[in-house]
């Protein structure tokens, strides 16, 4: 193919012209990649500076509450220790094995763990009133399904909690044969002749727990107030907090941790009428639970 010196200045100017517009493409999609980086950098700067007040917020609960809920917990544990060990004294079958200190101490962790999940996010109030249902419990047990056994049951709670985050799991234990046999232990071998000097015991050994939990109540509620506030005011925020998902976790776990800190609380006994507690066995399962969750409290709620 022969081509004349006009045709091949036109492939040139052609060739010449397509590289032009190559590079100049580039050029482009390089200058708009950067105004995209550029663009995106700037929203995340003024993103980051508009929710640095919540991040202020949450570092000023955390550093008034840090030694306070520490100080709490391990309170929260001695006094468990303590009140668990009450038990043994009321056996009526003298320590058999599996210990009524065991026993009682299974239960309450039972119903900590149904509670665990919720306790990340749930409600002060919400807490607060579904725990003190299990006051009662020895009423309620309808033992029909075969749901915890010994060694599961936390790992149980934790998969029936990612199912239905909803779920009030404490129900689930009312109908369970392995809870219901194990509350149903602890009434046939406590002394109901003592049942009042056992209350009184209790109260005793929570005596030092109960003073600084009573204490730190306002504080907590105070700081659980202001979260709420701070929350509230964030809807109307042009950069929503959702947009920095880790931060509005943290701030909703920590609302929720000081809010049911200052709701749950534990039975009050009347001195001059302790023997009259027909419901002895639950308050006293009640009590420990309340110990188990208090002193977990750096572990509510699950995580995947």
């Amino acid at each position: 193919m022969n081509l004349n010196f006009s045709e091949y200045l036109t492939i040139a100017t052609i060739l010449i012209a397509f590289s032009g517009y190559i590079a100049n493409t580039y050029y482009q999609k390089k200058q708009s990649d950067s105004s995209k980086f550029d663009s995106l950098n700037n929203y995340k700067a003024r993103l980051s500076e508009s929710h640095e007040k919540y991040r202020v917020a949450l570092k000023k609960v955390n550093d008034r509450h840090k030694e306070e809920v520490a100080t709490l917990s391990q309170a929260a544990g001695n006094a468990l220790v303590a009140v668990v060990g009450l038990f043994d004294r009321y056996d009526v079958c003298e320590l058999r094995a599996p210990y009524l200190r065991h026993l009682v101490h299974e239960c309450s962790e039972m119903i900590y763990y149904a509670f665990k999940g919720q306790l990340g996010w749930q409600t002060g109030l919400n807490i607060s009133h579904r725990f003190c249902q299990m006051k009662h419990l020895e009423d309620r047990l309808e033992p029909q399904f075969d749901y915890f056994n010994k060694e599961g049951f936390r790992c149980l709670f934790e998969n029936m909690y990612f199912d239905d985050e909803n779920s009030y799991q404490e129900t689930c234990l009312l109908n369970d044969n392995y809870f219901c046999g194990l509350v149903g232990q602890v009434k046939q071998r406590l002394n109901s002749a003592k049942k009042g000097e056992l209350l009184l015991h209790i109260q005793d050994a929570l005596q030092s727990f109960n003073d600084l939990f009573n204490s730190l109540k306002p504080g907590f509620g105070k700081s659980a107030d202001y979260l709420k506030e701070v929350l509230e005011e964030s809807e109307l925020d042009h950069f929503k907090l959702s947009e920095s998902p880790e931060l509005l976790e943290r701030l909703w776990c920590k609302k929720a941790m000081l809010d049911i800190l200052r709701n749950i609380q534990l039975q009050e006994i009347a001195g001059d009428c302790a023997d009259r507690y027909y419901n002895y066995v639950s308050l006293s399962i009640y009590t420990c639970a309340i110990l188990h969750a208090v002193q977990g409290v750096h572990s509510w709620g699950w995580n995947r």
